[in-house]
């Protein structure tokens, strides 16, 4: 109790030497036209505030700072004033000296090696020097963060990268997080959150992110996905784990060799858009085929060596289920299409909203101006715009379609200064191609019918007593009708021997598109519903 009331003052402290309370009301509130740059007065005055918010959380440390990193992310939260400045925040401190770091090491036992190794194989880092078991390790850090600090070193004669995690780092985060969940109703208070504005997701996602930052075993198990992701891919290089050497403090990995994007000078430019078309394909495969993606792939987490591309840095990564990964693939579809249609239907269905929710037509023209932009940018690409719509038709978005949004543009800003004419809907039709196969593919198809056969075997069971059951009831609704007309009887068992084959007809084509068309079962029993209903009905009222 006496930790968490030290750092409530702090805080407070904190934030009234900045004078962020009175700040924060003042400008998140604004309502103002802004230029792309927020340079006319009312942002610069604005900019003032915001640069004072990053230096309160650089100082009040990681967890402060990566909020305002994810804050950076959602301009359907925050002005773009405060985007601009948030975005500066960079997670760099002053390194620890490497005694200060040795805790990491010497605490926990071998078995929380990664993967749960047993103790025969797990290394125990506290039986021994940690220099001992290396045939080299330089102590000087190669970079330094708020959670961790990175080394060099020589495993079994190979060249390995050890990140290792602040000590004690853990108890000052919880903390942290404890005091933000006490105090969200005065934050929902000074931003003004949207009632489409789910805060208990954004809060539960931010505590997510810390928690796979704090656990290098979660960072070890997404490189190892990438690995295997991009394993027939010669072109694209993703670092080894040591998982004998890693557990939840200590990450082992293989050093990559290379120079980052964003150092990449003096280089022939048909070199450069090489690499910008490289980098473009596969983050895009991460995306639309693989549903995992970098969420944070700036110029110096990508390195460039010999032709071929190297991701590094795995703290950050995203993840698309199915659906989402299915609207989002049609939206940027439509985009690059220039489909308008297509584009509002799947922007609608990731906002979670109807048409009829929606002016749709004034809606579909926001749409239009959007492609436009997108296609026919002058000069750099603007960050907010599917928030601007978000926020003026009051839709909520997934926190995923807001930290995609942002790493897409951070891959286009590095495609872009490879190659000023680099366009990201361009090089992205082959992707955009496969992907759709890959959806609709017969093998796709078959395994999700294989999934749910069950189901439809259950159904296919009952369909013959059923559809005996309708046929009866027709049978002898038509004899009682044909009894009080001058039908001729001949032409009622003529009808019957019809509505047997046209049944059993139906069945058979209907069977086919569910086993074509697995994924969209729901639409097709939609189907048999509709085209039984339709069939009885003209039989039942046909004269």
């Amino acid at each position: 109790m006496f930790r968490k009331t030290r750092r409530y003052l702090t805080i407070i402290r904190v934030f009234t030497k900045y004078n962020l309370f009175f700040l924060l009301y003042r400008d998140i509130k604004r309502n103002y036209i802004s230029n792309s740059k927020c340079t006319c007065s009312l942002d610069l005055e604005n900019r003032k505030g915001a640069a004072k918010l990053r230096d309160a959380f650089v100082e009040l440390g990681p967890t402060f700072i990566k909020l305002g990193q994810m804050l950076s992310r959602r301009p359907d939260i925050i002005p773009k004033a405060y985007i601009i400045e948030l975005e500066k925040l960079q997670d760099k401190v002053k390194p620890l000296d490497f005694d200060a770091m040795r805790p990491s090491f010497e605490t926990g036992c071998e078995c929380n090696a990664l993967g749960n190794k047993s103790q025969s194989t797990g290394i125990d880092y506290g039986a021994k020097d940690i220099l001992d078991i290396f045939d080299e390790f330089d102590t000087n850090p190669i970079a330094s963060a708020s959670i961790g600090q990175v080394y060099k070193a020589v495993l079994n004669g190979k060249k390995v990268a050890v990140k290792i995690c602040r000590p004690g780092l853990i108890d000052t985060v919880n903390l942290d997080l404890d005091i933000i969940e006490d105090i969200k109703p005065l934050i929902v208070k000074i931003v003004g959150l949207g009632s489409h504005f789910d805060v208990d997701a954004f809060l539960r996602e931010f505590r997510e992110v810390l928690t796979t930052e704090l656990d290098y075993r979660i960072e070890a198990r997404n490189m190892m996905r990438f690995y295997d992701n991009f394993k027939d891919d010669e072109n694209v290089l993703i670092p080894k784990v040591y998982t004998d050497y890693s557990r939840e403090s200590i990450l082992v990995m293989e050093f990559m060799e290379g120079v980052q994007v964003k150092d990449l000078k003096d280089v022939d430019q048909d070199i450069r858009t090489h690499y910008a078309k490289l980098i473009a394909n596969s983050y895009l495969k991460q995306v639309y085929i693989d549903g995992f993606y970098h969420a944070d792939p700036h110029g110096g987490n990508i390195l460039v060596k010999d032709g071929k591309i190297a991701f590094i840095d795995f703290g950050a990564v995203g993840k698309l289920d199915n659906e989402l990964k299915r609207d989002m693939l049609n939206l940027f579809y439509g985009v690059y299409s220039g489909n308008v249609d297509i584009a509002s239907d799947a922007f609608l269905k990731i906002g979670k909203l109807r048409k009829e929710d929606v002016d749709i037509g004034r809606f579909r023209r926001d749409m239009d101006e959007l492609i436009a932009e997108q296609k026919y940018a002058i000069g750099e690409r603007q960050s907010d715009n599917y928030a601007k719509i978000a926020l003026k038709y009051n839709m909520s978005l997934p926190s995923e379609f807001s930290t995609l949004e942002k790493a897409l543009l951070l891959i286009e800003s590095v495609c872009f200064e490879l190659d000023p004419k680099f366009n990201l809907l361009e090089g992205a039709k082959p992707v955009i191609l496969k992907a759709i196969r890959t959806r609709y593919s017969p093998t796709k198809a078959f395994e999700v019918f294989q999934l749910e056969g069950d189901r439809y075997l259950e159904i296919f069971r009952n369909i013959p007593a059923g559809v005996n059951d309708v046929i009866e009831t027709i049978r002898g609704y038509r004899f009682e009708k044909l009894q009080k007309s001058t039908y001729n009887v001949k032409r009622y068992n003529l009808i019957d021997r019809l509505t047997k084959n046209i049944f059993l007809i139906a069945i058979a084509v209907i069977s086919t598109y569910l086993i074509t068309l697995g994924e969209n079962s729901t639409i097709i029993l939609g189907t048999i519903g509709f085209l039984a209903s339709l069939f009885l009905s003209v039989l039942i009222f046909q004269k």
